[in-house]
């Protein structure tokens, strides 16, 4: 496939801009993403996704990133879902123009930690590939809480709130233990065996690629070959790995650390013997 052919990311941005509004009222069948990013929230999803989408055979679905269908959307159904992607018609034709079929990725970093979305998925797409990015759970956890101050969604001090968390999470009433489950989930999230025993029981473990965080950052491009040849797509290199949607950084507290690692302590251990390599912090 000749390089001339490829759309530029400028011009597949501009395409995505322009057409968006009238995707959505064309007819006919719609074509379903081929990857998830799965998550986890605070670990790197955002740049992930930026990165991916640079290849020139990856398309933007109708909503940056992901519209969180699988989780927090289900309820308006896969009418309101279809709407959401891209007609197979448009599919179809850039495959003409650029000699492959591209290929469509969601992000939305709750659905490995939504109990019922990678059945969900499952049901629909089953033969999606999954990215699941994991940071160290600590750094993850101390992550998610100042991003949830920043955006006035919790206004405990960390020692409350993390002392409060299971009480949360267990709240009698629907709305806020939900609300809790996004919200307030800052060690729990950061229990990552679980979320992937999940996703390997709705996916062949074939399908589901485990990304280390701090190796996407360190190593971007090695990475990144893992990540393309996950996808069945032919390794591309950007001049330069920025970081998308970061924090600027923050130490995390002592005290506040050590109580994040006691508890995912044994999560830890048991995520290191589901891995081929135990990721960098399991130590």
């Amino acid at each position: 496939m000749s390089g001339s052919t490829l759309l530029a990311p400028r011009h597949r941005r501009a395409l995505h801009l322009v057409r968006r509004a009238g995707y959505r009222l064309r007819p006919g069948p719609r074509e379903l993403p081929t990857y998830f990013i799965v998550g986890a929230k605070r670990a790197g999803t955002t740049s992930l996704d930026e990165y991916i989408n640079a290849h020139p055979l990856v398309l933007r679905g109708l909503v940056e990133k992901g519209c969180r269908y699988y989780d927090v959307n289900y309820h308006r159904g896969p009418d309101w879902f279809r709407q959401q992607l891209l007609p197979v018609a448009e599919v179809d034709r850039l495959e003409r123009k650029l000699g492959a079929r591209p290929i469509i990725g969601e992000s939305s970093p709750y659905y490995a930690y939504h109990p019922e979305s990678p059945g969900r998925i499952a049901k629909d797409v089953p033969g999606a590939r999954l990215i699941l990015v994991l940071r160290d759970p600590v750094e993850r956890a101390w992550s998610h809480y100042r991003y949830e101050v920043a955006r006035g969604f919790e206004t405990l001090d960390w020692a409350e709130a993390f002392a409060r968390e299971t009480e949360r999470l267990a709240d009698p009433d629907e709305q806020r233990r939900a609300h809790a489950h996004r919200h307030f989930s800052y060690a729990d999230r950061s229990r990552y065996a679980e979320q992937l025993v999940r996703l390997r029981a709705a996916f062949d473990p074939e399908q589901v690629l485990v990304v280390e965080s701090e190796r996407l950052f360190s190593e971007p491009q090695a990475t990144m070959v893992r990540v393309f040849a996950h996808l069945s797509l032919e390794p591309v290199h950007r001049a330069s790995y920025e970081t998308f949607k970061g924090q600027a950084a923050s130490e995390v507290p002592a005290e506040a650390a050590a109580v994040i690692r006691r508890a995912v302590a044994d999560d830890v251990a048991r995520l290191a013997e589901l891995l081929d390599q135990p990721p960098s912090w399991a130590d």
